[in-house]
């Protein structure tokens, strides 16, 4: 795999993932001026704990079958595909209905403990995640085929749909909070209707009373350490809204999001980059191993670069993108964004390696790093919250990836370079020291 090839492959395939990520981002983040408008802090704290749940509902639904079906899709793609994609749909419509009658088995206790009184709020966000789920399936598949233009304007129009309809529910019915969870969950719900009828159309997936065991077990064995992890991660990280809701209240749940969110923006670049790569390097890595690993060697190096340099530079403008995108009563969440983003970077940099674990089906241990990496971000989180409030919550987040993205990448190691391990070390302790030296300075002067 020629790197010219590499960069003209991903160019042409991930500008059209990041166009939608952008144009969905950054419609959230202009709607995030009326979202903290018309929502004190203590109401968009409430509805951070929901979307919390959100992610909750799409892991235990999921159990990671839609993404580690991706890496068995190849070798079913040219004769068994339909089978293949029947199978998994089918392992996903038998989780989605445990997940349904055990989440209305709980509903009066867990509703409660977010906030009294929101039963409604618990439904919908049940059946959201579940669409969420269908929806995230369907993707992968226009994902491994290649289908840029596709996944664009699907995204694209979830987008629209979810915002339009939150601010119809919001403004016209004054539904409040329900409003933009109905509204999400109308996205959801109609981006799945279209993606269905596009499959159908175009001939990409044929639904069929079809399952087999082995193909289902295979994928659930490698999909397993994933969602264990993924489960994990959304446990450990997303304590801290919990934590923070334990300690000082919702108010401050709802302003630590908003910075959250903000600093979370950074996930839409590489997350377009690593959608477009992973299939080609996959194809390419069957076809000639150590070409395509010479070459995702060298895109990584500049890949890396890029990811810090917009790091520094929207955490720089960190108080202006808050004071843009929401009111004074935010102001505290620019504190946040820095942290945030550097986490968020090393989730962007541990892509690389883990395709190359993908690759040699090496997931077996992300299920213990993940323990103890959230773990201890969850024991800091207890520790520095009562301390230092958000700013604590956000240096806990930070550390909590750190630790997963380095142990990833060590895991990595015996597949790469001698020279790609050298330069990984030295920036990785680059990064730490700077984050914690700036933890030190900011957490002395608030």
């Amino acid at each position: 795999m020629k790197e010219n090839s590499f960069l003209k492959h991903l160019y042409q395939h991930a500008s059209k993932y990041l166009t939608g990520s952008v144009i969905s981002a950054g419609t959230t983040l202009l709607m995030m001026k009326y979202y903290t408008h018309v929502f004190s802090t203590t109401e968009f704290g409430i509805l951070a704990l929901y979307m919390v749940m959100f992610q909750y509902i799409i892991i235990l639904v999921s159990l990671n079958m839609d993404s580690g079906a991706t890496r068995f899709y190849f070798d079913y793609r040219k004769k068994r595909r339909d089978e293949y994609l029947s199978t998994i749909f089918w392992v996903i419509t038998f989780f989605s209905i445990i997940v349904l009658f055990l989440g209305l088995m709980l509903m009066d206790t867990l509703s409660n403990l977010i906030s009294p009184d929101s039963e409604l709020l618990y439904v919908i966000t049940i059946i959201s995640g579940i669409a969420a789920v269908y929806v995230s399936f369907l993707m992968r598949v226009l994902f491994n085929e290649h289908k840029s233009s596709s996944v664009l304007k699907h995204t694209v129009f979830q987008s629209f749909m979810n915002h339009m309809t939150s601010v119809l529910f919001i403004s016209v019915w004054n539904l409040g909070i329900l409003g933009r969870i109905s509204g999400q969950g109308t996205g959801y719900l109609s981006n799945l209707f279209s993606l269905l009828n596009g499959f159908y159309k175009n001939n990409l997936f044929k639904l069929k009373l079809q399952f087999n065991f082995l193909m289902a077990k295979e994928t659930f064995l490698l999909a397993i350490p994933g969602a264990i992890t993924a489960l994990q991660n959304i446990l450990f990280v997303y304590l801290d809204r919990f934590f923070i809701q334990h300690y000082i209240g919702n108010s401050e749940v709802g302003i630590y999001t908003l910075g959250y969110m903000l600093g979370q923006g950074l996930s839409l670049v590489y997350e377009a980059i690593s959608q477009a790569i992973f299939p080609k390097v996959y194809t390419d890595m069957n076809e000639n191993y150590e070409k395509a690993r010479v070459a995702l060697e060298s895109f990584s190096y500049k890949y890396y670069i890029g990811l810090v340099i917009l790091t520094v530079i929207i955490s720089l403008l960190s108080p202006i993108i808050v004071a843009l995108f929401s009111n004074d009563n935010y102001a505290d969440a620019s504190f946040v964004m820095p942290f945030v983003m550097a986490g968020f970077m090393m989730g962007g940099f541990y892509k690389i390696p883990s395709i190359v674990l993908g690759y040699h089906k090496k997931v077996w241990f992300y299920p213990f790093i993940a323990l103890f990496s959230f773990g201890v971000n969850a024991l800091l989180n207890w520790y520095l919250i009562p301390i230092y409030g958000i700013v604590g919550a956000a240096f806990a987040s930070f550390i909590g990836l750190f630790l997963y993205s380095i142990m990833i990448q060590i895991f990595s190691f015996k597949y790469l370079s001698k020279r790609y391990k050298i330069i990984v070390i030295i920036l990785y302790l680059l990064i730490f020291s700077i984050l914690f030296v700036s933890f030190l300075f900011i957490k002395g002067g608030i």
